[in-house]
């Protein structure tokens, strides 16, 4: 049996028994939850092939359904909406990137060696995932009433700005946190630094570039020193 066969089977929670003489019957297949984690993290990763091979305008709920041969009442057991879907593509990815982050800075105190952690930390782990990249900061997908699924909608989301924002706040060198507009000014040039750096390495990867590991370690620097200088360290 094909591994769609497997999911299909699972996600549709039915089965067809015989009754008295010889009638099919539909039963319900209760499954436990690891059956249903699984399951969730299968339809996950096919909506991801789609995405990334596709689009984000081929990814539909009866797109997904289909592939795995489940019908439509199943799959919107576990997201309700192409928009739940979405988040929960994104989700996955920013709660890893929030935990690489957290890790990065481990062991270091001075605040300059926290955040050129942090920056590396940023630029390595979607330099390890140029498809997620793509799918999250190149394209631009809808919901079936043609609405954009904005990611600020996601507390990790949220949670991933206030994180930099704290490492970028802690390397003031005025002796007092800086303003709420000089932090929000400063810590947005930092990123679309980092963010530029990966739409040209990621985003246009046969372009010519002599030297991607110096380039990148210039950002880094330029990002850092930028930080520094617009807080006054």
């Amino acid at each position: 049996m094909s591994s769609r066969e497997v999911v299909g089977k699972a996600a549709a929670g039915t089965r067809t028994a015989r009754g008295p003489a010889g009638l099919a019957s539909r039963t319900r297949v209760r499954r436990g939850p690891t059956e249903m984690a699984r399951l969730k993290q299968d339809l996950l990763a096919r909506a991801r092939h789609i995405y990334a091979g596709e689009g984000p305008e081929a990814l539909s709920m009866r797109r997904l359904a289909q592939d795995l041969g489940l019908s439509t009442m199943a799959l919107y057991s576990y997201f309700p909406s192409k928009h739940a879907l979405l988040e929960a593509l994104w989700l996955e990815v920013f709660e890893a990137l929030r935990a690489e982050l957290t890790d990065a800075a481990k062991g270091l105190r001075a605040p300059l060696k926290v955040m050129e952690a942090h920056l590396r930390g940023y630029l390595g782990f979607w330099e390890a995932r140029p498809e997620q990249f793509r799918m999250i900061y190149m394209s631009t997908p809808h919901t079936a009433e043609g609405d954009a699924v904005p990611m600020k909608d996601l507390p990790v989301y949220a949670e991933l700005l206030r994180l930099e924002g704290q490492r970028v706040a802690a390397c003031s060198g005025r002796g007092q946190p800086p303003g709420a507009d000089l932090l929000a000014e400063v810590s947005a040039l930092a990123l679309t630094k980092l963010i530029g750096y990966l739409l040209l390495v990621l985003g246009i990867p046969r372009y010519p570039l002599p030297d991607r590991d110096a380039l990148r370690e210039r950002v880094v620097a330029d990002a850092l020193s930028g930080i520094a200088e617009g807080l006054g360290g």
